[in-house]
């Protein structure tokens, strides 16, 4: 086990307090609908009526997996891991326009690229644990040293930007290769099948599909009786990001911040996290319903609703900037005095 955290659950006293308040602005009871309870849920962690929201701030965490070229022998992708990261730092991706459009923090996190090490620049930090994970389906894709770095990495990280003032997060999850890390996660902690596990409905590619199956076919035989826990899930399955994320979460539910959550990758990694801390779900808000069919077994297996459904397959967090919005609204409308 790399790091323990205290995560207790909320308590719903605030909730409860706000319910009254709702009554008092003369709204119907959940008239916002998921609104409504994503600021039930701010309320329960800052444990007051008054949320206090500030300004969200996004981390995206970058890492390349070993698994990447035998998992996508019919697809190599043109671009690099490295290449996106660029687009990301130049203005240019999707994620960076909207946290631009939306005024959100935004800092990438080289945790484990491959290739010559990027310029630092102001919203870059270089903590490589190492370049790209190994294989999985021939060794376990980190070891245990490995996975503690990674995990502290994304502590830090967090840690870092709630010592600032931020009260909530978001997660980016970049890295070619990661879909495939996700999907042997799920397989691994819900019992998919390696052929649903795969399936993303916006790219039906049966080549790519079937050496996907067959390398997480391989993989999941190999490790199964390693597979213990979340963190020995994420240590043979996963990715630096991956695990560094699983952190990032932990620490700002130990430091009473709230999280939103999108994207197939930053799903697997807070499946993997509940199945150690249950009360991680506490502090936890799903942002946008990716167009994995894993991710939706996710949310329905840890009993949870996204803001959003627009099957984005982007991995770079942008649902839940895009989220954003709708969130500081609901806090605007039922907590005219906070916010």
């Amino acid at each position: 086990m790399p790091l323990s955290f205290t995560i207790p659950p909320v308590t719903s006293v605030a909730g409860d307090r706000l319910d009254a308040q709702i009554e008092a602005l003369g709204l119907p009871s959940f008239s916002l609908g998921l609104l409504e309870n994503v600021v039930r849920k701010l309320a329960c962690i800052q444990n007051s009526h008054e949320v206090e929201l500030r300004q969200l701030h996004h981390l995206v965490f970058c890492a390349d997996h070993g698994v990447y070229d035998r998992s996508h022998q019919a697809n190599i992708h043109r671009m690099s891991s490295t290449d996106h990261v660029l687009r990301i730092l130049n203005g240019q991706a999707p994620v960076a326009i909207v946290c631009r459009k939306y005024q959100v923090e935004l800092s990438v996190i080289d945790c484990g690229l491959k290739g010559p090490e990027i310029d630092l620049q102001a919203m870059l930090y270089s903590q490589r644990v190492g370049a790209g994970t190994r294989d999985f389906s021939m060794m376990p894709a980190m070891t245990e040293a490995q996975l503690h770095q990674a995990v502290s990495l994304g502590v830090g990280q967090a840690a870092l930007r709630l010592a600032e003032g931020t009260r909530v997060l978001s997660f980016g999850a970049l890295g070619l290769g990661n879909t495939t890390s996700a999907a042997a996660m799920c397989i691994a902690l819900l019992g998919l099948t390696p052929e649903i596990a795969v399936i993303n409905k916006s790219r039906l590619e049966p080549l790519l599909q079937y050496n996907k199956v067959e390398v997480l076919t391989q993989a999941l035989a190999l490790h199964r009786h390693q597979l213990s826990d979340g963190w020995s899930v994420a240590r043979h399955l996963g990715g630096f990001e991956i695990a560094a994320i699983m952190g990032a979460m932990a620490i700002t539910a130990e430091l009473g911040g709230m999280f939103l959550v999108d994207g197939f990758a930053c799903s697997a990694a807070l499946l993997a996290l509940h199945r150690l801390y249950p009360n991680i779900l506490d502090y936890a808000q799903f942002s946008h319903q990716s167009c994995h069919i894993a991710q939706h077994a996710i949310m329905k297996h840890l009993g949870q609703r996204a803001l959003l459904n627009l099957n984005l397959g982007l991995g770079e967090g942008t649902g839940s900037v895009l989220a954003w919005p709708l969130v500081v609204s609901a806090v605007d409308c039922l907590n005219p005095l906070g916010g």
